[in-house]
Protein backbone atom coordinates (compact mmCIF):
# COMPACT_ATOMS: atom_id res chain seq x y z
CA UNK A 1 0.00 0.00 0.00
CA UNK A 2 2.94 2.12 1.07
CA UNK A 3 4.45 0.95 -2.30
CA UNK A 4 1.88 2.41 -4.27
CA UNK A 5 1.12 5.56 -2.82
CA UNK A 6 5.11 6.36 -3.05
CA UNK A 7 5.03 5.34 -6.91
CA UNK A 8 2.24 7.92 -7.21
CA UNK A 9 3.91 10.55 -5.64
CA UNK A 10 6.49 9.90 -7.28
CA UNK A 11 4.65 10.32 -11.07
CA UNK A 12 3.61 13.62 -9.24
CA UNK A 13 7.13 14.44 -8.75
CA UNK A 14 8.25 13.65 -11.76
CA UNK A 15 5.27 15.48 -13.96
CA UNK A 16 6.05 18.34 -12.03
CA UNK A 17 9.70 18.21 -13.05
CA UNK A 18 8.67 17.47 -16.37
CA UNK A 19 6.26 20.54 -16.95
CA UNK A 20 8.89 22.63 -15.08
CA UNK A 21 12.04 21.65 -17.42
CA UNK A 22 9.74 22.75 -19.98
CA UNK A 23 8.43 26.37 -18.15
CA UNK A 24 10.37 28.60 -20.68
CA UNK A 25 7.84 27.62 -23.38
CA UNK A 26 4.65 27.04 -21.06
CA UNK A 27 5.21 30.59 -20.05
CA UNK A 28 6.28 32.36 -23.22
CA UNK A 29 3.08 30.79 -25.11
CA UNK A 30 0.87 31.77 -22.09
CA UNK A 31 2.49 34.93 -22.06
CA UNK A 32 1.60 35.21 -25.59
CA UNK A 33 -2.01 34.16 -25.33
CA UNK A 34 -2.45 37.10 -22.91
CA UNK A 35 -0.72 39.93 -24.74
CA UNK A 36 -3.22 38.30 -27.69
CA UNK A 37 -6.09 38.46 -25.35
CA UNK A 38 -4.94 41.70 -24.28
CA UNK A 39 -4.88 43.62 -27.62
CA UNK A 40 -7.90 42.21 -28.80
CA UNK A 41 -9.99 42.85 -25.98
CA UNK A 42 -8.74 46.84 -26.95
CA UNK A 43 -8.78 45.90 -30.87
CA UNK A 44 -12.51 44.54 -30.68
CA UNK A 45 -14.66 46.98 -31.35
CA UNK A 46 -16.80 48.11 -28.48
CA UNK A 47 -20.85 47.82 -28.18
CA UNK A 48 -23.40 49.59 -26.01
CA UNK A 49 -26.84 47.92 -24.90
CA UNK A 50 -30.37 49.69 -25.29
CA UNK A 51 -33.66 47.48 -24.62
CA UNK A 52 -37.38 47.95 -24.79
CA UNK A 53 -39.64 45.98 -23.00
CA UNK A 54 -43.28 46.25 -23.72
CA UNK A 55 -46.43 44.01 -23.49
CA UNK A 56 -48.86 42.82 -26.21
CA UNK A 57 -52.31 44.34 -26.57
CA UNK A 58 -55.49 42.16 -25.83
CA UNK A 59 -57.22 43.95 -28.88
CA UNK A 60 -56.48 45.08 -32.04
CA UNK A 61 -60.47 46.19 -33.20
CA UNK A 62 -61.47 49.63 -31.26
CA UNK A 63 -64.91 48.74 -32.55
CA UNK A 64 -65.24 45.39 -30.79
CA UNK A 65 -63.97 47.36 -27.95
CA UNK A 66 -65.66 50.53 -28.04
CA UNK A 67 -68.75 50.47 -30.10
CA UNK A 68 -69.99 46.94 -29.74
CA UNK A 69 -72.75 46.27 -27.49
CA UNK A 70 -71.25 42.68 -27.39
CA UNK A 71 -68.27 43.01 -25.64
CA UNK A 72 -65.94 39.60 -24.62
CA UNK A 73 -63.08 39.27 -21.97
CA UNK A 74 -60.81 40.02 -25.71
CA UNK A 75 -62.33 43.50 -25.86
CA UNK A 76 -61.06 45.02 -23.42
CA UNK A 77 -58.59 47.86 -24.23
CA UNK A 78 -56.59 48.04 -21.28
CA UNK A 79 -56.17 44.29 -20.55
CA UNK A 80 -52.69 42.84 -21.52
CA UNK A 81 -52.31 39.76 -24.65
CA UNK A 82 -51.47 36.36 -23.84
CA UNK A 83 -48.89 34.14 -25.20
CA UNK A 84 -50.55 33.94 -28.93
CA UNK A 85 -50.39 38.20 -28.54
CA UNK A 86 -47.39 37.98 -27.88
CA UNK A 87 -45.65 35.75 -30.92
CA UNK A 88 -47.48 38.01 -33.25
CA UNK A 89 -46.01 40.95 -31.77
CA UNK A 90 -42.68 39.33 -31.92
CA UNK A 91 -43.39 38.42 -35.64
CA UNK A 92 -44.16 41.83 -36.63
CA UNK A 93 -41.10 42.88 -34.54
CA UNK A 94 -39.34 40.56 -36.99
CA UNK A 95 -40.84 41.78 -39.93
CA UNK A 96 -39.02 42.82 -43.01
CA UNK A 97 -41.19 45.87 -43.14
CA UNK A 98 -39.48 46.72 -39.82
CA UNK A 99 -35.61 45.93 -40.53
CA UNK A 100 -36.10 47.34 -43.57
CA UNK A 101 -37.12 50.87 -42.39
CA UNK A 102 -34.09 50.43 -39.23
CA UNK A 103 -31.91 49.76 -41.81
CA UNK A 104 -32.49 52.70 -43.88
CA UNK A 105 -33.36 55.14 -41.21
CA UNK A 106 -30.30 54.41 -39.24
CA UNK A 107 -27.78 53.59 -42.39
CA UNK A 108 -26.84 50.34 -40.99
CA UNK A 109 -24.67 49.33 -43.84
CA UNK A 110 -22.65 51.99 -43.19
CA UNK A 111 -23.23 51.47 -39.30
CA UNK A 112 -21.78 47.68 -39.76
CA UNK A 113 -19.40 48.20 -42.27
CA UNK A 114 -20.90 46.19 -45.39
CA UNK A 115 -19.96 47.77 -48.72
CA UNK A 116 -22.67 48.95 -50.78
CA UNK A 117 -21.63 47.53 -53.69
CA UNK A 118 -20.90 44.00 -52.03
CA UNK A 119 -22.34 40.98 -53.79
CA UNK A 120 -23.69 39.49 -50.69
CA UNK A 121 -24.95 43.03 -49.39
CA UNK A 122 -28.08 42.39 -48.16
CA UNK A 123 -27.93 38.83 -46.77
CA UNK A 124 -24.61 40.44 -45.03
CA UNK A 125 -27.15 43.39 -43.53
CA UNK A 126 -29.45 40.83 -42.55
CA UNK A 127 -27.12 38.82 -40.64
CA UNK A 128 -25.22 41.80 -38.87
CA UNK A 129 -29.15 43.14 -37.91
CA UNK A 130 -29.65 39.50 -36.40
CA UNK A 131 -26.49 39.87 -34.37
CA UNK A 132 -27.21 43.40 -33.13
CA UNK A 133 -30.37 43.26 -32.69
CA UNK A 134 -32.55 40.51 -30.47
CA UNK A 135 -35.99 40.13 -29.71
CA UNK A 136 -37.62 37.52 -27.19
CA UNK A 137 -40.34 36.40 -25.21
CA UNK A 138 -39.84 36.53 -21.38
CA UNK A 139 -40.82 34.30 -18.99
CA UNK A 140 -43.32 36.88 -17.92
CA UNK A 141 -45.19 37.30 -21.10
CA UNK A 142 -43.45 40.47 -22.09
CA UNK A 143 -41.76 41.01 -25.24
CA UNK A 144 -37.88 42.08 -24.64
CA UNK A 145 -35.75 44.40 -27.75
CA UNK A 146 -32.20 44.63 -27.17
CA UNK A 147 -30.15 46.71 -29.40
CA UNK A 148 -26.23 46.60 -29.32
CA UNK A 149 -24.56 49.40 -31.05
CA UNK A 150 -20.82 50.74 -31.05
CA UNK A 151 -23.07 54.13 -30.36
CA UNK A 152 -24.95 54.17 -26.62
CA UNK A 153 -27.37 56.97 -28.18
CA UNK A 154 -27.91 55.19 -31.08
CA UNK A 155 -28.61 52.30 -29.80
CA UNK A 156 -31.43 53.50 -27.83
CA UNK A 157 -32.68 55.30 -30.48
CA UNK A 158 -32.75 51.72 -32.45
CA UNK A 159 -34.40 50.24 -29.67
CA UNK A 160 -37.15 53.33 -29.51
CA UNK A 161 -37.46 52.97 -32.98
CA UNK A 162 -38.37 50.13 -33.31
CA UNK A 163 -40.85 49.97 -30.88
CA UNK A 164 -42.59 52.57 -32.81
CA UNK A 165 -42.88 51.48 -36.06
CA UNK A 166 -44.84 48.28 -34.62
CA UNK A 167 -48.14 50.41 -34.49
CA UNK A 168 -47.40 52.28 -37.84
CA UNK A 169 -46.90 48.80 -39.78
CA UNK A 170 -49.67 47.32 -37.66
CA UNK A 171 -51.37 49.94 -38.90
CA UNK A 172 -50.99 49.74 -42.32
CA UNK A 173 -51.06 46.41 -42.66
CA UNK A 174 -54.45 46.01 -41.35
CA UNK A 175 -55.52 49.83 -43.91
CA UNK A 176 -56.12 47.84 -46.58
CA UNK A 177 -58.86 45.62 -45.26
CA UNK A 178 -59.85 48.05 -43.08
CA UNK A 179 -60.20 50.46 -46.32
CA UNK A 180 -62.18 47.79 -48.80
CA UNK A 181 -64.33 46.84 -45.67
CA UNK A 182 -65.52 50.20 -45.15
CA UNK A 183 -66.27 50.48 -48.78
CA UNK A 184 -68.27 47.90 -48.95
CA UNK A 185 -70.26 48.65 -45.73
CA UNK A 186 -70.50 52.26 -47.38
CA UNK A 187 -71.75 51.19 -50.75
CA UNK A 188 -74.34 48.90 -49.13
CA UNK A 189 -75.77 51.68 -47.01
CA UNK A 190 -75.86 54.33 -49.62
CA UNK A 191 -77.86 51.65 -52.03
CA UNK A 192 -80.63 50.99 -49.21
CA UNK A 193 -80.84 54.70 -48.83
CA UNK A 194 -81.98 54.69 -52.89
CA UNK A 195 -84.11 51.74 -52.41
CA UNK A 196 -86.10 53.09 -48.94
CA UNK A 197 -86.34 57.08 -50.62
CA UNK A 198 -87.64 54.95 -53.86
CA UNK A 199 -90.16 53.27 -52.07
CA UNK A 200 -90.76 56.46 -50.09
CA UNK A 201 -91.37 58.03 -53.29
CA UNK A 202 -94.19 54.96 -54.21
CA UNK A 203 -96.09 55.51 -51.34
CA UNK A 204 -96.31 59.38 -51.57
CA UNK A 205 -98.22 58.70 -54.94
CA UNK A 206 -100.28 55.83 -53.27
CA UNK A 207 -100.72 59.02 -50.43
CA UNK A 208 -101.71 60.99 -53.25
CA UNK A 209 -104.53 58.32 -54.80
CA UNK A 210 -106.02 58.71 -51.39
CA UNK A 211 -104.55 55.09 -49.69
CA UNK A 212 -102.53 56.70 -46.37
CA UNK A 213 -102.96 53.72 -44.06
CA UNK A 214 -104.46 50.63 -45.74
CA UNK A 215 -105.47 48.99 -42.35
CA UNK A 216 -106.87 51.93 -40.51
CA UNK A 217 -109.12 53.20 -43.76
CA UNK A 218 -110.11 49.83 -44.12
CA UNK A 219 -111.56 49.40 -40.61
CA UNK A 220 -112.93 53.15 -40.58
CA UNK A 221 -114.44 52.80 -44.25
CA UNK A 222 -116.13 49.76 -42.82
CA UNK A 223 -117.59 51.59 -39.71
CA UNK A 224 -118.94 54.55 -41.58
CA UNK A 225 -120.27 52.74 -44.90
CA UNK A 226 -122.26 50.24 -41.63
CA UNK A 227 -123.53 53.25 -40.71
CA UNK A 228 -124.37 54.89 -43.54
CA UNK A 229 -126.80 51.85 -44.75
CA UNK A 230 -128.22 51.76 -41.43
CA UNK A 231 -129.02 55.35 -42.39
CA UNK A 232 -129.76 54.91 -45.84
CA UNK A 233 -127.92 57.02 -47.15
CA UNK A 234 -127.06 56.51 -50.54
CA UNK A 235 -124.47 59.10 -51.30
CA UNK A 236 -122.87 58.20 -48.39
CA UNK A 237 -122.71 54.82 -49.44
CA UNK A 238 -121.57 55.65 -53.13
CA UNK A 239 -118.78 57.78 -51.89
CA UNK A 240 -117.26 54.85 -49.37
CA UNK A 241 -117.53 52.38 -52.24
CA UNK A 242 -116.02 54.31 -54.32
CA UNK A 243 -113.08 54.60 -51.77
CA UNK A 244 -113.30 50.98 -51.09
CA UNK A 245 -112.44 50.45 -54.76
CA UNK A 246 -109.02 52.74 -54.38
CA UNK A 247 -108.17 50.61 -51.01
CA UNK A 248 -109.07 47.79 -53.32
CA UNK A 249 -106.73 48.48 -56.46
CA UNK A 250 -104.03 49.99 -54.42
CA UNK A 251 -104.37 48.91 -50.45
CA UNK A 252 -101.88 45.58 -51.73
CA UNK A 253 -98.76 47.63 -53.15
CA UNK A 254 -99.21 49.95 -50.20
CA UNK A 255 -99.07 46.92 -47.80
CA UNK A 256 -95.86 45.59 -49.53
CA UNK A 257 -94.07 48.51 -49.97
CA UNK A 258 -94.74 49.75 -46.41
CA UNK A 259 -93.23 46.15 -44.95
CA UNK A 260 -90.57 46.41 -47.33
CA UNK A 261 -89.63 49.84 -45.81
CA UNK A 262 -90.11 48.72 -42.69
CA UNK A 263 -87.34 45.51 -43.05
CA UNK A 264 -85.19 47.89 -45.18
CA UNK A 265 -85.26 51.00 -42.65
CA UNK A 266 -84.07 47.60 -39.69
CA UNK A 267 -81.32 46.46 -42.23
CA UNK A 268 -80.38 50.19 -42.72
CA UNK A 269 -80.09 50.75 -39.10
CA UNK A 270 -77.89 47.89 -38.36
CA UNK A 271 -75.55 48.26 -41.32
CA UNK A 272 -75.11 52.08 -40.13
CA UNK A 273 -73.69 50.80 -36.97
CA UNK A 274 -71.63 48.40 -38.72
CA UNK A 275 -70.33 51.37 -41.34
CA UNK A 276 -69.45 53.36 -38.22
CA UNK A 277 -67.43 50.21 -36.53
CA UNK A 278 -65.26 49.99 -39.84
CA UNK A 279 -64.63 53.63 -40.13
CA UNK A 280 -63.58 53.24 -36.48
CA UNK A 281 -61.34 50.36 -37.65
CA UNK A 282 -60.09 52.56 -40.34
CA UNK A 283 -59.39 55.54 -38.78
CA UNK A 284 -58.13 54.07 -35.08
CA UNK A 285 -54.57 54.95 -34.42
CA UNK A 286 -55.15 52.23 -30.98
CA UNK A 287 -51.68 51.28 -29.70
CA UNK A 288 -50.66 47.33 -30.06
CA UNK A 289 -48.64 47.05 -27.20
CA UNK A 290 -47.65 48.51 -23.49
CA UNK A 291 -44.47 49.82 -23.50
CA UNK A 292 -42.78 49.18 -19.90
CA UNK A 293 -39.26 50.38 -20.36
CA UNK A 294 -38.37 53.28 -23.20
CA UNK A 295 -34.34 51.95 -23.95
CA UNK A 296 -32.39 54.74 -22.24
CA UNK A 297 -28.19 55.35 -23.17
CA UNK A 298 -26.17 53.12 -21.57
CA UNK A 299 -23.04 54.35 -19.92
CA UNK A 300 -21.33 51.38 -19.51
CA UNK A 301 -19.98 49.11 -22.63
CA UNK A 302 -21.72 45.97 -22.77
CA UNK A 303 -19.56 43.86 -25.44
CA UNK A 304 -16.54 42.77 -25.56
CA UNK A 305 -16.25 42.28 -21.68
CA UNK A 306 -11.77 42.53 -21.49
CA UNK A 307 -11.11 41.05 -18.32
CA UNK A 308 -12.95 37.84 -20.08
CA UNK A 309 -11.21 37.99 -23.63
CA UNK A 310 -7.95 38.29 -21.80
CA UNK A 311 -8.48 35.49 -19.24
CA UNK A 312 -9.91 33.38 -22.17
CA UNK A 313 -7.39 33.64 -24.25
CA UNK A 314 -4.98 32.92 -21.38
CA UNK A 315 -6.39 29.56 -20.66
CA UNK A 316 -6.49 28.78 -24.04
CA UNK A 317 -2.62 29.92 -24.37
CA UNK A 318 -1.78 27.65 -21.29
CA UNK A 319 -3.77 24.59 -23.05
CA UNK A 320 -2.22 24.91 -26.31
CA UNK A 321 1.27 25.12 -24.85
CA UNK A 322 0.16 21.55 -22.50
CA UNK A 323 -0.59 20.33 -25.99
CA UNK A 324 2.35 21.00 -27.74
CA UNK A 325 4.46 19.75 -25.24
CA UNK A 326 2.40 16.27 -24.98
CA UNK A 327 2.77 16.39 -29.10
CA UNK A 328 6.47 17.19 -28.95
CA UNK A 329 7.11 14.15 -26.27
CA UNK A 330 5.17 11.62 -28.57
CA UNK A 331 6.75 12.53 -31.26
CA UNK A 332 10.23 11.97 -29.57
CA UNK A 333 9.38 8.31 -28.08
CA UNK A 334 8.35 7.46 -31.95
CA UNK A 335 11.62 8.74 -33.12
CA UNK A 336 13.62 7.04 -30.21
CA UNK A 337 11.65 3.60 -30.70
CA UNK A 338 12.37 3.46 -34.26
CA UNK A 339 16.11 4.41 -33.81
CA UNK A 340 16.12 1.40 -31.25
Amino acid sequence: MQDKRSTADLDSFDLILFLWARRRLIIGVTLLGMITGVIAAFVIRPLYESEVIMFPAITNSISKALLSEQSTGRDDILALGDEQDAEQLLQMLESDRVRDRVSETFELMEVYRIKPDAKHRMSDLQKAYDEHIKFEYTKFGSVRVTVRDPKAERAADIANYIADQVDSVWKEMAQERADKGFAVVERKVKQLEDNIRMMDDSLRQLRQLGVHDYHTQSERYNEYLGAAIVKGDQRAIREFEDRFKVLAEHGGAYVTIQDRIFNETKRLSILRMKLEQAQADRDSDLPHKFVVNRAQASDKKAYPIRWLVVAISTIAALLLALLLIVVQENIRKIRASHVA
